[in-house]
């Protein structure tokens, strides 16, 4: 009997590492699609005429902080926030209680923000966002059958300081890998490729460009993407 057991956890032993290190590497590849929606996003808003501020501390804070200026003032602020596929708004706080994009968590960003970078600009969008004065985006991106992707961008209606409404204002048409429709759209595939692949050199450095090229040929990543000898990956 302890013969049996012995011989039956080896093998749960055997089976379960490959499992788990797979999950794991597709938790990372769900990283990069996240890293790809933001890039992109940034991208989107800057040409439609805003200017980007940083808006994160470290690896916390606004994915997307913009405002435009008129002479010289900073008069429009849109605030963003990005996700990949079903990815869901997450909250902040000792209790996890201030839902992230609320009015109140924007606020509690900028002032982390002031006391690490104490810039003007974020001293005028405060004072903006504390009048409620200002735009806030859900910008999200997610694979439409297997092989074109979709872009909605919601907006995020203000109902005081905790909580908000989502609208969805804008469905941007799927987009086929390779086959553009129109000039926009062929932009768009540029943008999506290039941070893509820089998603991809920035979390799989071991991956050489053969590798990368052949992982950019979907238009998102799978565990059957990755390389069969996952003890390579660290």
């Amino acid at each position: 009997m302890k013969f049996l057991l012995t011989v039956f956890l080896i093998v749960v032993l055997a089976v379960s590492k490959p499992i788990s290190e797979k999950a794991r590497i597709w938790g990372r590849l769900n990283v990069v699609n996240g890293y790809a929606t933001e890039c992109i996003m940034h991208r989107f808003f800057i040409w439609s005429g805003w200017v980007r501020l940083e808006g994160e501390v470290g690896r916390n804070g606004i994915d997307g902080l913009y405002y435009k200026k008129r002479n010289g003032v900073i008069k429009e602020v849109l605030v963003a926030e990005s996700k990949w596929n079903k990815s869901r708004i997450g909250a902040s706080g000792r209790q996890k209680l201030i839902k992230q994009m609320s009015k109140k968590w924007i606020l509690c960003t900028l002032k982390r923000l002031q006391k690490y970078r104490p810039l003007p600009e974020y001293t005028a969008i405060k004072k903006l966002v504390e009048n409620d004065q200002y735009r806030a985006r859900l910008f999200r991106m997610f694979p439409d059958g297997n092989n074109a992707i979709r872009i909605w961008i919601h907006k995020l209606k203000n109902k005081g300081s905790d909580d908000y409404d989502i609208k969805t204002v804008r469905k941007l048409k799927p987009i086929t890998i390779g086959k553009p429709k129109n000039d926009f759209q062929a932009m768009l595939l540029d943008a999506y490729n290039e941070c893509r692949a820089q998603g991809l050199r920035k979390y799989f450095s071991i991956f050489d460009e053969t590798e990368i090229r052949r992982l950019m040929k979907d238009n998102y990543l799978q565990p059957e993407d990755v390389f069969d000898d996952s003890s390579a990956i660290q």
